[in-house]
């Protein structure tokens, strides 16, 4: 075969935008319509939706379908999927009926937990302003919950006097008597506050101990905080063998924020056996305590250097006190994420704070975007560089350097085995590991006076993952194609690159993307293609998620002449050599800024790219080698932090991509 000859498609899927795609669309939301209608499990039908389907789905409910599925999915924590449902519900107005009122404090409510307290804090007060007479729906109780809700926004401003008076009004509430939980914390909190500003705080210490009288010791060992706000750690402990402990509250200067202890991760502390003795604790007892914090764009409090914080604490029993520590500075980086994660996901890979995984991502996300505006050091090695390339090869490097001079080795004898016949490609690798600038420097000196193939160098600022280290490639991409390309991946063959190259160009932009055949050392298959599947034996939520999987990897097999000439589609392909149109990528902005570290961005894109209503395909003519995962170096990071990591970006994906998946598979092209 050569690169030139013509290759045909084979489609296997339907496209998004045919006829049967539109069909199966409005089949997947009747389905959902009438499962939520018959009363069907509503964390079932939730797992089924997918952002795509969403704004379709909303359509199709009525106002009692809306509000019954969007408070399923606010009790659930998925305040992604709970907001737009109750919002609907709440855009119905008396088609609602008596569900209104409380679809309009849900849906308030639901923008607070993501972190949109202005808007909230207008819908809250709309509810409690509410006169009775204008909506006749509104009840005292969703009343009495807003005003509760909004005590704790204004607690969070530092607005201590309007907390105060709204605490008032809920005092002179009949339902106070229903809710002293509540009110009680609320009043406790607001009196502290006013104790504190009478009383000198440096005075209160970071460890409290009422083993005697309750049965109880803790203590603040750190306070760390990012400089912007974002990120917030709390590292202490606390021997409660009676589980006194009731409430925690963070207290900066006048804002208060009530943590929530759900979210807390316990661990062993060998060295507070002394304590446990004094408190009749037992040995097993976790005395340990975490607590991530992440806080969205409208909650943060820059740090400021010298600031101290008090954590004021709640017993069953009545009882409270304050510890106080001064703040520390800590960066927002890979590792602090990866440990909000490790909070996130419980063992073994269940999430059990599902609001804590939509933050950490977005975290992730903004200071991705935040560092690719600051742009990497540009080298250029470029002595015969092409003016117009055909192909713009991007690179990544994290971890492990020499696999970039195998591959300059490679494309070095390549030149010279073909000559002018090869086709004009811009090389870029890029340098997503700060750890190793001097080694790089020292390695790309070498090998320009090694090699005679022009390239290009990015040295990124700062670690930026996968999907930012391609992402920052891409923007110096001079060629209408791309080539995504691991470090790790050398062609077997001399005509890999120019056999995908020519059947790009042969069929523009019918194309979405193009994938290869990968193999192991061995011989045996690493990619042809990926499939979604689902795992029921797996733990935990991987047992319903919707993953990626390599058919037929680890077998050795073989391809006829008409197999390797044809395009074949598939439902994705790995980006560890994935070739596509640089407009098409730069059109969808890349890869996605909110898998953290990385896993599942090229599914992700292969999605977006299907969802144009683009094929993805494989070229099982070229063959590429991949020594699969060997680019990144070999880490010390535990195993199960790394499944945390997985499972946190899986189910991310399965957010996004689940129907648009359950969809694909309905949408195959029966042949006779």
């Amino acid at each position: 075969m050569q690169p030139s000859d013509p290759r045909p498609l084979k489609r296997r899927f339907h496209p998004e935008g045919s006829e049967l795609a539109v069909s199966l669309r409005e089949q997947q939301c009747e389905e959902l319509r009438k499962q939520v209608a018959s009363g069907a499990d509503p964390q079932a039908i939730l797992r089924r939706i997918g952002y795509d389907i969403l704004p379709t789905l909303i359509e199709k409910l009525d106002p009692q379908d809306l509000y019954a599925l969007g408070h399923a999915a606010y009790e659930s924590h998925r305040h992604d999927l709970a907001h737009p449902l109750l919002a609907a519900a709440v855009a119905a107005g008396e088609k609602a009926g008596d569900l209104l009122p409380w679809a309009q404090l849900f849906a308030a409510l639901s923008l607070r937990a993501l972190g949109q307290l202005g808007e909230a804090k207008i819908r809250l007060i709309e509810i409690v302003e509410a006169e009775q007479a204008e909506q006749g729906a509104i009840s005292p109780v969703t009343r009495f919950q807003a005003g509760l809700a909004l005590c704790w926004i204004h607690l969070g401003e530092g607005n201590r006097s309007t907390a105060g008076e709204c605490l008032q009004s809920l005092r002179q509430s009949p339902l106070c008597s229903e809710n002293l939980h509540e009110v009680d914390l609320l009043g406790r909190v607001i009196s502290t506050l006013e104790w504190l500003e009478s009383n000198p705080r440096e005075e209160l210490k970071h460890t409290v101990d009422r083993a005697q009288d309750a049965g109880i010791v803790a203590a603040i060992d750190a306070l760390r905080i990012s400089p912007c706000g974002t990120l917030l750690q709390l590292e202490g402990w606390v021997v409660d063998p009676s589980n006194q402990l009731r409430e925690l509250c963070l207290v900066r200067g006048e804002r208060v924020w009530r943590l929530n202890l759900g979210e807390a991760s316990y661990f062993s502390r060998p060295d507070l056996h002394e304590v446990l003795q004094r408190c009749h604790a037992s040995s097993d007892l976790h005395p340990g305590l975490r607590l991530q914090l992440l806080a969205m764009p409208e909650e943060r409090l820059s740090y400021q250097p010298g600031e101290a914080a008090e954590l004021f604490v709640v017993l069953r029993s009545g009882m409270q006190f304050c510890l106080r520590r001064g703040l520390q500075s800590t960066t927002l980086g890979t590792e602090q994420l990866k440990q909000v994660l490790d909070t996130a996901i419980a063992q073994p890979t269940r999430l059990q704070a599902p609001m804590l995984l939509h933050r950490a991502r977005e975290a992730w996300s903004q200071q991705l975007l935040a560092k690719l505006e600051q742009p990497g050091e540009h080298q250029s090695f470029s002595v015969g560089s092409p003016e117009d390339p055909e192909l713009s090869v991007v690179v990544p490097l994290y971890g492990r350097l020499d696999f970039m001079e195998y591959q300059l080795n490679w494309f070095n004898a390549w030149r010279r085995r073909k000559g002018n016949q090869i086709p004009a490609i811009q090389l870029i690798y890029v340098l997503d590991d700060p750890r190793l600038n001097q080694e790089f420097d020292a390695l790309t000196k070498r090998c320009q006076t090694l090699y005679s193939v022009p390239f290009e160098t990015i040295k990124n600022q700062a670690n930026l993952g996968f999907a930012g280290a391609n992402n920052s490639g891409v923007q110096l991409a001079k060629a209408p194609l791309l080539l995504l390309l691991n470090s790790d991946v050398l062609p077997a063959k001399d005509d890999s690159l120019e056999l995908m190259l020519r059947a790009m160009q042969q069929h523009g932009e019918a194309i979405g993307a193009l994938g290869a055949r990968l193999l192991f050392d061995n011989g045996a298959i690493q990619h042809c293609g990926m499939e979604f599947v689902t795992e029921p034996d797996l733990d935990g939520d991987l047992s319903w998620l919707w993953l990626n999987e390599h058919p037929l990897k680890g077998v050795n097999t073989g391809y006829g002449h008409q197999q390797q000439l044809e395009l074949q589609e598939v439902e994705a392909a790995t980006a560890a050599c994935l070739m596509l149109r640089t407009d098409l990528y730069r059109e969808l902005r890349g890869f996605s800024s909110h898998y953290v570290v990385g896993d599942f961005e090229d599914s992700d894109l292969c999605l977006k790219i299907r969802s144009m209503g683009l094929p993805i395909l494989v070229d099982l003519a070229a063959v590429f080698h991949h020594l699969e995962r060997q680019s990144v170096g070999i880490g010390d990071e535990n195993h199960s932090l790394k499944a945390k990591v997985m499972t946190a970006n899986a189910i991310t994906h399965h957010q996004r991509w689940c129907s648009a998946i359950e969809r694909m598979k309905r949408a195959g092209i029966t042949t006779p």
